[in-house]
């Protein structure tokens, strides 16, 4: 789950409300998406846009549905759809958004303090949409990063209202106003942030005692109705948490702290952990976002000044140990990283980021391949991703700022649409070198690399890379041979994300010619011979001529 910092979300806020009497709805038809291949990944394409304000929003893991709130109340959206399906005007500001795995769930926080919950929220339509439960006061703001809810919607929990944390079992079969907390915990002062397991099972929350800051991590939080904290982290932090994530298995907890104070925490072995315990490993950096994936083991933080800013990127995070760990990769350094997402399997990393007066949506993939960017028209810090990465959406506080974008991975290899060879495959001789051309073509990632295999005996073979052409001919060079050697060959093709495929594969057959003698040799002495031939007749017509003149 990212959250995002206090002083930026009260920014937005106040740049919200002045959108919103602007706010206009563009719609756009696309397909629905079907699922992503994280490790094919090679691009990204704006899928469709919103002209409303955007102060939180939420994508269902699923991908199908999105959740926003703005001054105007709460939307809901088909992924495929940029008109809302349905939405509900506010008794008092919407500033944060869940939704369940399956978007038949969603349940926000106000300015004022109390959560408002939605049932059957995939089957209604049009407004009013009157929510099915709201709970009692809850004494301040509960903003973006405050409020998270399980996968499948029985379980909420609260913080950023002052100094508890609440949490809500039995959520999908509740209805009415006032609701009463399952368990309530009073971990320090201000508690800032929370993130919960999809299960419900695993809680950490972070926020400042008034001095420093601290980590409280909770264990069976579904099944209790007292707090379940299993510990406490306070003495090692000095400064304010400003970001938490916590892995589905409850095994990693990560968080950071307020970015002028440069710190990122990552505890390993949560579950087994008590007290007041140190992180595992540490890194430094004044880090303004945090994400994680669902083991635990890929963690992104957005970077923001005075540091080198961008988007950093930590991989096999569970086997880190010690302080100031390196990142694998760091990209589009000297832009403030607002905010950062990551796939559920750490596969797709994406982020907002800024350098004024541009502003971006930035894609990539664990291993630091940049597949996409996209320049949006203003300030938008809010990001959110379904769990396998394909749909992300990405708002802000002003118009034009709802975005919602499909990945596009590649699964099919590249397509080998012919093969030949010069001299051709009848006509060559002990002298001749054999290019091999062949046209080659993938209309998703693109072609990376061809190459030509060859072999003289069917069991060893030669490879040679083939030299890219005009258009989509690549070719390839087999040195000569002596009389008689028989040559086979095949073509393997590669795309940019690994798919490959070989022309033996393509046309059934691998490619072969046997050498034949010099052309010269061959001919040489029937053409003497028809030569001294002709001469001879010529000779004898000369004699009888002269004969008969005689």
């Amino acid at each position: 789950m990212i959250m995002m910092g206090r002083n930026v979300l009260s920014l937005s806020l106040v740049l919200m409300i002045f959108s919103v009497s602007c706010m206009r709805l563009t719609a756009v038809e696309v397909q629905a998406f079907d699922g992503l291949d994280t490790s094919k990944a090679y691009g990204v394409e704006m899928l469709w846009n919103n002209s409303m304000s955007v102060y939180d929003l939420a994508v269902s893991r699923d991908g199908k549905y999105i959740a926003a709130v703005n001054g105007s109340g709460l939307f809901f959206f088909e992924a495929n759809s940029s008109s809302p399906r349905w939405w509900e005007s506010p008794p008092t500001y919407f500033i944060s958004v869940a939704i369940s795995a399956d978007g038949e769930y969603v349940a926000v926080g106000t300015h004022e303090g109390r959560v408002y919950y939605w049932n059957n929220s995939r089957s209604r339509v049009g407004a009013p949409n009157s929510p099915t439960w709201g709970s009692g006061w809850m004494y301040g703001a509960i903003e973006r990063g405050a409020l998270d809810m399980s996968d499948n919607g029985d379980y909420v929990v609260v913080v950023g209202t002052d100094v508890n944390v609440w949490f809500y079992a039995g959520c999908t079969s509740r209805s009415g106003s006032d609701q009463l907390t399952t368990w309530v915990d009073y971990p320090e002062s201000l508690v800032h942030v929370v993130d919960m397991s999809p299960d419900g099972r695993f809680v950490a929350a972070g926020g400042t005692p008034g001095t420093g800051g601290f980590v409280a991590f909770y264990k069976d939080a579904h099944n209790a109705t007292s707090p379940p904290k299993l510990w406490h982290a306070r003495s090692s932090l000095p400064f304010p948490i400003w970001d938490i994530a916590v892995s589905d298995d409850g095994y990693a907890v990560a968080a950071i702290t307020e970015f002028e104070h440069d710190y990122l925490h990552y505890w390993a072995d949560a579950t087994e952990l008590s007290g007041d315990p140190n992180a595992t490993w540490t890194g430094y950096g004044p880090f303004f976002s945090l994400a994680m994936s669902s083991t635990g083991d890929e963690l992104a933080c957005g970077m923001g000044f005075p540091g080198p800013c961008g988007v950093h990127f930590w991989d096999e995070a569970r086997l880190l140990l010690g302080a100031n760990q390196t990142e694998d990769w760091i990209w589009f350094e000297g832009w403030i990283g607002w905010d950062v997402i990551v796939s559920n399997d750490g596969g797709i990393v994406a982020a907002t980021v800024t350098n004024v007066p541009s502003y971006k949506a930035l894609f990539f993939r664990s291993d630091g391949a940049h597949i996409g960017e996209f320049d949006l028209m203003q300030f938008s810090p809010l990001i959110s991703m379904s769990g396998d990465g394909g749909i992300i959406a990405v708002g802000g506080p002003g118009w034009d700022s709802l975005y919602v974008f499909g990945v596009l991975d590649d699964s099919t290899p590249p397509m080998i649409e012919s093969v030949w060879q010069e001299p051709s495959y009848e006509a060559v001789t002990p002298n001749d070198a054999v290019m091999v051309y062949a046209n080659v073509t993938d209309s998703e990632s693109g072609v990376k690399q061809v190459a030509l295999h060859y072999s003289l005996d069917g069991e060893t073979w030669f490879a040679v890379n083939m030299t890219k052409l005009e258009g989509a001919t690549w070719n390839g060079t087999i040195p000569s041979y002596d009389y008689c050697t028989w040559i086979n060959y095949t073509i393997t093709a590669e795309d940019k994300v690994g798919n490959t495929i070989t022309s033996e594969e393509e046309f059934g057959y691998q490619h072969q010619y046997h050498v034949i003698p010099e052309v010269a040799s061959l001919l040489m002495i029937p053409l003497i011979m028809t030569a001294t031939f002709l001469m001879v007749l010529v000779r004898r017509k000369s004699i009888g001529k002269c004969a008969s003149k005689g």
